[in-house]
């Protein structure tokens, strides 16, 4: 205790180890860290173990490349980031180049295929926002400040959040025009089972095939893709046929680089939903971007 009965404020750590905690704590990878931060791996390293020595607690439990946060790094995430996010704006006002940031999470997908390409219309009507897009098919924590705004493939009933239908998903079958020239066969839905059906387990065919009204088995075999983005391109290089959300080839089709298989299309029970966290106000430019991506699913 101090003279007036006080307890001594905590010692701040030093700030290169908070950052390099709250890096690798975003991009779930120390390698991930190194390279935005533009030091070497071992600093990223070094740096940690010296703020969890400073605060004699562990933060980060690595196991070979995965890396999640202990108890104690998950209580002190939330701080960090808001005291990085008020260093960032401070400097950036005193230099007079104050720039609204907005963080955005979504697929790999959904980025590549659906929101690149309808960009520059936001960056046309909002100029003073620079967007930080981070692609991946990992749910981030959007209530511990990991991301402003999200969207995500689901049914809408994530806990703690607000989700509002942002593309609804019909489903059919498409094939490159080499593939479809190669296997002239393909004149009803019934034919698939005699082509390589491509896989990924966000859209199974079993739905698409009851659709049809064919009792076709979900396929067991043939090429299986860990990304919807990965099964797009495979179909494009005449790897077989795959099963896609419509919004996602809009484009390939247009250019001719895929072509759709049959009419049948079946409406999926889940949807691409725009997510915020709930019961929280919404900085402008944050609510710019939300503004802005229903107006473009509106269109999608």
């Amino acid at each position: 205790m101090t003279e007036n009965g006080k307890k001594p404020a905590a010692r701040i750590p030093p700030l290169n180890g908070l950052m390099a905690f709250e890096a690798v704590a975003r991009l779930g990878s120390f390698s991930r860290a190194a390279d935005e931060l533009s030091i070497t791996q071992s600093a990223v390293s070094h740096r940690i173990s010296q703020l969890e020595a400073t605060l004699g607690v562990a933060l980060l439990l690595r196991v070979g490349p995965l890396v999640s946060l202990t108890v104690h790094g998950q209580e002190l995430l939330p701080h960090v980031r808001q005291g990085l996010t008020c260093l960032r704006e401070g400097v950036a006002q005193l230099s007079g180049s104050a720039r609204a940031v907005v963080r955005l999470s979504l697929a790999p997908a959904i980025a590549s295929r659906w929101l690149v390409q309808r960009l520059a219309s936001f960056n046309r009507n909002h100029p003073d926002i620079d967007l930080d897009i981070v692609a991946t098919s990992r749910y981030v924590s959007i209530r511990n400040g990991e991301a402003d705004v999200a969207i995500r493939f689901g049914r809408g009933d994530w806990e703690g959040l607000d989700s509002v239908p942002l593309i609804p998903v019909r489903l059919y079958p498409v094939c490159s025009p080499a593939y479809r020239k190669a296997h002239p066969w393909l004149r009803s839905p019934r034919d698939l089972a005699r082509a390589t059906l491509l896989r990924q387990s966000v859209f199974p065919w079993r739905p698409w095939f009851e659709s049809a009204g064919i009792d076709l088995p979900e396929p067991q075999g043939g090429p299986s893709f860990s990304e919807v983005s990965l099964l797009i391109d495979a179909a494009e290089h005449a790897q077989g046929v795959a099963l896609v959300a419509d919004a996602l080839v809009d484009r390939q089709l247009e250019e001719g680089r895929l072509v759709r298989l049959f009419d049948v299309a079946h409406a999926c029970d889940r949807a691409y939903y725009l997510v915020t966290a709930a019961a929280k106000p919404r900085r402008p430019e944050v609510d710019a971007l939300v503004q802005w991506l229903l107006a473009a699913g509106n269109g999608a």
